[in-house]
């Protein structure tokens, strides 16, 4: 790590995938992102349940071995189904962290953006999650149906695929402000400036706000091409 960069630990909670490759190639100078696995062993998502205990120490002991300034813990899965999550890593680290769904909430915020049109690449029991807590969160959810029966069904889409989905799932919602992508392996990122361009309207994907949030924390603030107006902009949290 070269002086002054920030020291940014990620860890993932599933195998390696190239949606992962994409977002640590849009990391900017200046910041050192590191990767390392989560290391709660899954075959589904729903495995991720009550693993609360095992995430804290994997994020506690790595940001001490790792020396990491931030950290992120991606996985919007692993939060909805362990409640409580955020206030334990809160007490647990030392260093600024942000979730999946805590970034994304942030950056919806940092846009104004109350009433959203959420997408994923779950089934309807993890989205059953999801939705009621944004809706505590304070948002007005609308969620498209793409008929995802696993998230693995995400991960080879073209995004030429991916914005012909969304096109039609904007096209039946209802005067919403943004667009929020939650699951990374529904990846919007090769499409998401077009998106915003033809829709009017801010996209925010999990990864570059997660980005964003723990960046933002440290005192950080870039200008990222290509990946959408958060990254591009980079606003103030909220």
């Amino acid at each position: 790590m070269s002086d002054g960069n920030l020291k940014i630990g990620f860890l993932k909670p599933g195998a390696g995938s190239i949606h992962y490759d994409e977002f640590a190639a849009m990391v900017p100078e200046g910041i050192d992102l590191e990767m390392v696995e989560l290391g709660v062993l899954r075959s589904a998502l729903t495995d991720f349940a009550a693993r609360a205990d095992a995430v804290i120490e994997r994020a506690t002991t790595m940001t001490r071995e790792h020396g990491w300034q931030g950290v992120i813990v991606p996985g919007a899965p692993v939060e909805v189904q362990n409640p409580g999550l955020r206030a334990r890593l809160s007490e647990a680290l030392d260093v600024p962290f942000t979730t999946a769904l805590g970034a994304g909430e942030n950056a919806l915020r940092a846009f104004g953006a109350s009433r959203i049109l959420l997408l994923t690449p779950f089934d309807s029991y993890m989205n059953s999650l999801i939705v009621p807590h944004l809706t505590a969160a304070g948002f007005d959810v609308q969620l498209a149906d793409l008929g995802f029966n696993s998230e693995q069904e995400a991960v080879h889409l073209d995004g030429g695929v991916v914005f012909d989905m969304v096109r039609g799932a904007v096209q039946a919602s209802d005067g919403v402000q943004a667009l929020y992508f939650q699951g990374a392996v529904l990846n919007p990122l090769p499409v998401i400036d077009d998106m915003e361009a033809e829709f009017g309207l801010p996209v925010v994907a999990s990864n570059p706000a997660m980005l964003w949030s723990v960046a933002s924390q440290l005192g950080g603030s870039f200008s990222i091409e290509g990946k959408g107006r958060l990254v591009r902009e980079w606003p103030p949290l909220p």
